[in-house]
């Protein structure tokens, strides 16, 4: 409880005040702009050491190196990997990766993984249609109807009359056709939106006198007069001729391993078709691919089997190749690695964070992922949903046009562990477009899923998987120190003989700019405190020093020493405390509307925690200053006080009280 006598002390220090107004008004705002002047600076500094921390922790050096030189990608080897030829570069050794791993200033080695994420729910995006669509293989069943040597189409007259070579095609109409195996939608009426009541598919057959052609790329649009569900099989460049499709005879039927090439097309409303269909989607399907060697044949026939025939032993391999399939089809490019910014392309900030975040260190071990932006367009997802994938125990290379898919056998996962992770954000290729044709051994596609390390599943070809360039990575973890790799470290890759990428993602220009702006702030912060200093040194002389001959008066009528030293004292502790609060707020909103420019804040302000501390010590600095003023002037004897000098000593004048 406060007694009376503190209360009566404190009216009578305020009184103090009320005396001399003009002079207490000087001092408050003599104080006041002392205040201001070292917390905003503060403040300012505070903000530019906060930006450079943030940046330096933010920003690391990404190295990765090439053993084959900077034309790495066209000169890859092809390489047989399960019947199927694949693009190779050249793996970095273990030996290279000890030694790079121990160059000055690097702080540790990401490494990446690639393995199947077999999705139940979701299908492959889409992805580049410039290279072999691996994962649209189809396995279908069909009856042979007829076997035909002149289009149903009308507008095909002028092309046989063009082109007399087309009078050696030959076409070979299947109905009821029936997909074991494949994407549903290479079967789907894309006008309606739904799957055909009917299917027909018709093949094109290059006589063998045409052989060295390849064959002629023949496509058919869906609806047509006569089958309003037909589909158009070329044979392109690949191993299917006459000779070997002499075993699709009418009236039997047969299974067929084909490839979907669809692609969408924009029709004219003509007379023929009328308004009805402005659009349509080309059913195009390949035959003869070499993924299927040592296999399963293109064609089966399976007229005389019995309704179980695809149970028998003797088909084993087909039911591996219709799992394959059907795998490859919900197949995802699961990608494991804890730092999603240590990699080049992100790096170089070609590869961004469209919401959410990237992974990071922290989110080892957490059941969490980063997908692509199209993966959540397409799907209706967001930020916090969650993804269930079956992990194959098959290592892929980075390559984007591939990816994880099988495709063909020796590629094959034998077991999947299921994992479900919650989505925390999304990427982006800026490049997307062409970056899969220019850099399709250091990109991904749309269908890569980011997921922690700790998940990687024991894989089958652990022992034998070799680091690829765009795999493993060299990281400058700290901020400050990428400079001096960068002038003591490449000069000795040159030396090495290896192609070599650095990325400091900006920080070479960002980092001078933000360490001369947080210099330039931290030499305002002392200069403006000096001159708060001086500014509360000057108003300590211009209050106490005026105020001793009260003191001194205090003293002759016998008041304590710590009581008329607290009549000087806490006033101008309260005075202090009022230009605190004045000073800390002009600070503050003076701070805020230098920092918005255009109306939108363009940097975030100091917190009021930091006004609030800075407050605390400005008001410690002039406490100490107070009370320095007041022991001098009671080191000073009461007569020297009353003289009015200050200090002159000189005789007592008659009647002068004697000092005690």
């Amino acid at each position: 409880m406060i007694s009376t006598r503190e209360v009566t002390q404190m009216k009578t220090h305020l009184r103090s005040l009320y005396r001399s107004p003009l002079k207490t008004l000087v001092t408050l705002l003599l104080l006041a702009a002392a205040a201001f002047l070292f917390l905003y600076n503060l403040s300012e500094y505070s903000v530019a050491d906060r930006e450079y921390r943030e940046a330096r922790d933010k920003y690391e050096g990404v190295l990765t190196v090439e053993e084959a030189g900077p034309d790495a990608d066209e000169e890859a080897e092809q390489v047989s990997e399960g019947g199927l030829t694949v693009p190779h570069v050249k793996s970095l050794g273990e030996e290279r990766i000890r030694q790079l791993s121990a160059l000055p200033h690097i702080s540790r080695v990401e490494r990446r993984w690639l393995t199947a994420g077999v999705s139940r729910e979701y299908i492959r995006l889409d992805t580049d249609t410039h290279y072999f669509a691996y994962a649209e293989r189809c396995v279908v069943t069909g009856t042979v109807t007829a076997r035909l040597y002149s289009h149903v189409h009308d507008t095909w007259e002028y092309y046989i009359k063009s082109w007399p070579a087309m009078e050696a095609v030959e076409y070979l109409l299947l109905e009821d056709v029936e997909l074991l195996a494949g994407d549903p939608a290479c079967l789907w009426d894309w006008i309606w939106k739904k799957p055909y009541e009917q299917h027909a598919v018709e093949l094109q057959i290059v006589k063998a006198e045409y052989k060295e052609t390849g064959g002629a790329f023949v496509s058919h649009f869906d609806q047509v007069p006569t089958h309003p569900a037909r589909y158009s099989m070329a044979t392109e460049t690949n191993h299917v001729y006459a000779e070997d499709a002499a075993i699709l005879q009418p009236g039997r039927r047969y299974l067929l391993v084909l490839r979907n090439d669809t692609v969408q097309e924009n029709l004219l409303p003509s007379k023929q078709y009328g308004d009805k269909y402005p659009q349509a989607l080309m059913h195009q399907f390949e035959v003869g691919d070499d993924t299927l060697m040592g296999w399963w044949p293109y064609f089966t026939d399976i007229t005389d089997l019995p309704e179980n025939w695809l149970e028998l032993e003797e088909y084993a391999d087909l039911r591996e190749l219709i799992r394959v399939t059907d795998d490859d089809i919900h197949t995802f490019d699961v990608v494991y690695g804890d730092d999603m910014n240590a990699q080049r392309r992100a790096a170089e900030g070609r590869m961004v964070c469209e919401e959410g975040r990237f992974l990071t260190p922290a989110d080892a071990g957490q059941p969490v992922c980063v997908v692509n932006a199209d993966l959540l367009e397409a799907y209706g997802l967001k930020v916090g949903d969650t993804i269930t994938l079956e992990l194959g125990n098959y290592l892929s290379e980075q390559y984007a046009p591939l990816g994880a898919v099988a495709s063909a056998r020796g590629r094959q996962n034998t077991a999947y562990t299921e994992q479900t992770f919650t989505i925390i954000g999304s990427w982006r290729d800026l490049n997307e477009g062409n970056h899969v044709r220019r850099d399709r051994f250091w990109c991904w596609s749309n269908n890569a899923i980011f997921v922690p390390s700790a998940f990687l599943p024991e894989c089958r070809n652990a022992e034998d998987h070799e680091f690829k360039p765009s795999e493993i990575s060299f990281v400058v973890g700290n901020a400050e120190e990428i400079v001096p790799f960068m002038e003591e470290c490449l000069p000795l890759l040159d030396e090495m003989g290896i192609s070599y990428i650095f990325s400091d993602g900006g920080w070479s220009t960002v980092g001078p700019e933000l360490m001369q702006a947080r210099s330039i702030a931290l030499m305002k912060l002392l200069i403006f405190a000096c001159a708060a200093v001086f500014a509360l040194v000057l108003t300590v002389w211009l209050f106490i020093g005026r105020k001793k001959r009260e003191y001194a008066i205090c003293r002759a009528l016998g008041m304590a020493r710590g009581e008329a030293s607290g009549r000087i004292y806490v006033p101008f502790l309260l005075l202090g405390i009022l230009a605190a609060l004045m000073g800390g707020t002009a600070a503050r909103v003076f701070s805020l509307r230098q920092m918005a420019q255009g109306g939108e804040t363009i940097h975030t302000p100091a917190g009021p925690f930091l006004y609030f501390l800075g407050a605390l010590g400005f008001l410690l600095v002039l406490a100490v200053s107070a009370w320095g003023g007041i022991q001098l002037i009671r080191r000073k004897s009461i007569l020297e006080l009353l003289s009015g000098d200050g200090g002159r000593k000189g005789p007592l004048r008659e009647g002068a009280p004697a000092q005690p």
